[in-house]
């Protein structure tokens, strides 16, 4: 079955080569989290548009260790140089927007890393912004 695939705040330091290798194999697209910056948003956004428009239905995985570990400390590869969460929200809030997404889990959370529980807590926020911008709340 074809299979499309957009990476959002990838971090280089955390993959090996032979991945990026096999993604270019298999057409995936990314962009790296030291690319997604407040500054140029609204040039990512247009490029996840793009890749909405062409590759509908979407079914959204957030994996923690997306964000910096000044906020996600409890998973099993931090990086300090990850996104920050209000960025991300952001684009989570605009890819839900498109209502071509049919479904999203969040993986990657580690409890035994996650000692004050705020990796949790990030992970029900992004439920509380999925459930309000699905619901029509979301301002």
């Amino acid at each position: 079955m074809p299979f499309s695939y957009l990476a959002l705040g990838i971090q280089k330091y955390g993959n090996t080569i032979s991945l990026f290798d096999k993604a270019r194999e298999l057409g995936a697209e990314y962009i790296l989290a030291r690319d997604i910056k407040e500054y140029n948003l609204i040039d990512i956004l247009e490029k996840v548009d793009s890749f909405i428009k062409k590759k509908a239905p979407i079914y959204l995985t957030v994996c923690a260790d997306v964000f910096s570990s000044a906020f996600a400390p409890g998973v099993s590869s931090a990086h300090p140089l990850g996104l920050e969460p209000e960025i991300f929200l952001r684009l989570f809030k605009h890819i839900l927007r498109s209502e071509q997404v049919v479904g999203f889990d969040i993986a990657e959370i580690s409890p035994r890393f996650d000692l004050d529980r705020s990796t949790a807590h990030l992970a029900a926020i992004t439920i509380f912004a999925a459930v309000n911008v699905l619901s029509g709340y979301d301002d």
